[in-house]
């Protein structure tokens, strides 16, 4: 039986206004393109001056419509448009990939200089306004930033939620000054994590009443890593006024607006911990088997170990049941020597680090062996 024979090469000619409706140019544009050589019509009426565009040029066309909207220049959408017309896709798309690469940079640049745009408007705003003013050691400081960083809530701020919850102050780190010492403290609602750094001085008059705001997570990497450049002992003041934080490391200012929104009540959760006796968790860390969905851990022994697993894959008994991935976090920024409160399969686990941080996890259920 004979081969089907090859599709015949469309041969029409398209008006200027066709292309222009089928790859989303104008035709102001398409005469751009001409007389700069990149889109140049299969023909143009000697009389008239009317051009006429092969079928095949529509695909140019679609392909320079979207490199312009993303700003990609022109010499370089004429080497992506060349580079597709012989056949070199691969090509091509390397020169796609180079400028998607520039704009991610460019607005990474963009975002920093935003944050100290609106930093300065928000000195203005309120500089009239009653500011509290403590100083810390960059060291604690920086630790106390480091164990919370895990808890944050991923992604980009967002304004709401379905369920009509406000998750913007849950992608950021809430900073207090609370009697004698700077709370750091984050949470994405599965788990809840607490550092502190002790005040050392008043450099200004400060508020009687605790005064918190929640900074976006960019600010504070920004200020552990000033604080990591400098002496563990060298002094940090942290600068609190509504609507701005500001902290001057080594005599350069990291300010920031903070984020909108209420923060959790965390207090509940930490001071019910507070007095409760630990268990040692030293060397828990390495034996987690964080490729599981749920761990069980028991006590025995005055200290905390896994629970081990039958035949069927179930748990042995276990005094509670958490993700391993978010324990593996909690125990990783709690130190060599950390301890375990736990209270029962339905409560919080709580994990205590030697440093200044401690760590709630919510309990998770059993998994599930059936289809």
């Amino acid at each position: 039986m004979p081969a089907d024979p090859e599709p015949a090469a469309d041969t029409r000619l398209l008006t200027i206004g066709e292309v222009a409706r089928r790859s989303g140019l104008t035709a102001s544009a398409l005469r751009f393109y001409d007389r700069e050589g990149m889109l140049v019509p299969a023909d143009v009426d000697a009389l008239t001056g009317y051009r006429r565009y092969a079928v095949a040029q529509v695909r140019a066309a679609r392909l320079l419509a979207s490199l312009r909207r993303v700003g990609m220049p022109l010499a370089e959408v004429a080497l992506v448009l060349d580079e597709d017309a012989r056949g070199a896709s691969g090509t091509a798309a390397d020169v796609v990939t180079a400028h998607e690469q520039r704009l991610v940079d460019g607005l990474a640049d963009a975002r920093r200089e935003i944050v100290r745009t609106l930093a300065l408007l928000a000195e203005r705003e309120h500089a009239g306004s009653e500011a509290c003013r403590v100083a810390v050691r960059a060291g604690e400081l920086a630790a106390a930033l480091a164990s919370v960083r895990f808890a944050v809530a991923p992604g980009e701020p967002a304004a709401g939620a379905p369920d009509g919850v406000d998750l913007r102050v849950l992608t950021g780190i809430l900073v207090e000054v609370c009697g004698e010492e700077l709370r750091c403290v984050a949470t994405d609602r599965y788990r809840l994590a607490v550092g502190w750094a002790a005040i050392v001085g008043l450099p200004a008059a400060s508020p009687d009443a605790p005064l918190a705001a929640v900074v976006p997570i960019a600010w504070a990497d920004r200020v552990t890593d000033a604080c990591a450049a400098v002496g563990a002992d060298s002094e940090v003041v942290l600068e609190l006024r509504p609507g701005r934080v500001g902290a001057t490391v080594d005599g350069g200012l990291v300010a920031t607006p903070v984020l909108p929104g209420s923060f959790p009540d965390y207090r509940s959760i930490v001071t019910a911990d507070a007095g409760r006796e630990g268990v040692d968790a030293a060397g828990l860390l390495a034996l987690l088997p964080v490729e599981r969905q749920t761990v069980g851990l028991v006590v025995r022994d005055g200290s905390v170990h896994v629970a081990a697993r039958d035949d069927a894959g179930a748990d042995d008994v276990a005094d509670v049941l958490v993700d391993p991935e978010f324990l593996h976090e909690a125990l990783s920024v709690a130190g060599a020597r950390p301890t375990l409160v736990l209270d029962g399969p339905h409560r919080p686990l709580a994990v205590r680090g030697e440093g200044a941080g401690t760590s709630v996890l919510m309990p998770v259920a059993a998994e599930s062996s059936g289809p």
